[in-house]
């Protein structure tokens, strides 16, 4: 009970945080972290390690640097996108990139399914999005009860429509794209071994969902790539036509295209992927990079 008052509290007070705080303040606590060996620098190192080999040593230090402010960045805005409404949220929106793409795509009475990969920050595109239509995403409620009203109720204000991570809730994606709507799925998470198939993304086989494939293979939906990236003034929005790969009747070939695409996410800033997550947390081999965090 504690834990869960301490945390909602601790997420009200950050929502209160300007965002013009936000980039030093993250600098400051990375520069800290920096001096120790903490899982997150750890994993991020790791990361970087296993997709960019080619980098010296001064590059990849850099690189996890950036990283690691980008990620502490993207937790410490989180509060403020869920709390403040759409009128706070579009003088946030500095430009948008390739609107046209979804467009074309939601006027040929397809469903769309957009995939927003863990760059820059995913909540403010997920609070974007819906601005173009009717949207479907799914939600894992968080770990302590006292956030989930929060959370929920901040995706859900700019007309998002949240539905659970279980058959249920896959039946409400199947539903919406067969009715020409939005769906909202974030591509790089790491699945269940018995929901995912090994595919490379940046060199390395990674353990990859197979549900944008199952979608797509079931509504012949639209895919789009978007994301919201960081800037000095808020967030632009971008939004990118999909590799025709992804469209592929062979599993191997869209899942492949598919992590393309997210790494297509980073050429703009590659520090502002999530290079804290466990993403190659197994193997094909069976081993495990992580060892140590």
């Amino acid at each position: 009970m504690l834990k869960n008052a301490l945390a909602g509290f601790t997420l009200t007070a950050l929502a209160l945080l300007p965002l013009r705080w936000v980039q030093p303040f993250a600098g400051l606590i990375a520069r800290c972290m920096r001096e120790f060996k903490t899982t997150l620098r750890h994993v991020t190192a790791t990361n970087i390690e296993l997709t960019h080999p080619t980098l010296n040593e001064q590059e990849k230090a850099q690189l996890v640097q950036q990283s690691m402010i980008s990620t502490i960045a993207t937790a410490l805005e989180m509060p403020a996108v869920w709390h403040h409404n759409n009128a706070w949220l579009d003088k946030k929106i500095t430009a948008v990139y390739g609107e046209e793409h979804l467009r074309d795509e939601l006027h040929t009475g397809h469903g769309v399914l957009v995939i927003c990969p863990h760059v820059g920050n995913w909540e403010v595109f997920g609070r974007f999005l819906p601005r173009y239509g009717e949207t479907t995403s799914l939600y894992q409620p968080p770990k302590y009860r006292s956030l989930e009203a929060i959370v929920k109720k901040g995706r859900e204000q700019s007309g998002a429509r949240l539905v659970p991570t279980n058959q249920r809730g896959i039946a409400q994606l199947l539903k919406a794209l067969k009715q020409g709507k939005i769906v909202g799925i974030l591509p790089d998470q790491r699945p269940k071994n018995d929901s995912g198939a090994f595919a490379p993304f940046m060199g390395v086989q990674a353990l990859t969902m197979t549900l944008v494939y199952k979608l797509l293979q079931r509504t012949g939906c639209k895919i789009i790539l978007g994301y919201a990236l960081r800037d000095a003034n808020g967030f632009s929005i971008h939004f990118k036509e999909a590799l025709v790969e992804i469209y592929s009747k062979e599993q191997a070939v869209s899942l492949a295209a598919m992590n393309q695409m997210v790494a297509m996410s980073t050429q703009e800033d590659i520090a502002q992927y999530q290079w804290g997550y466990k993403r190659f947390k197994q193997l094909p081999d069976g081993t495990y990079p992580y060892r140590g965090s």
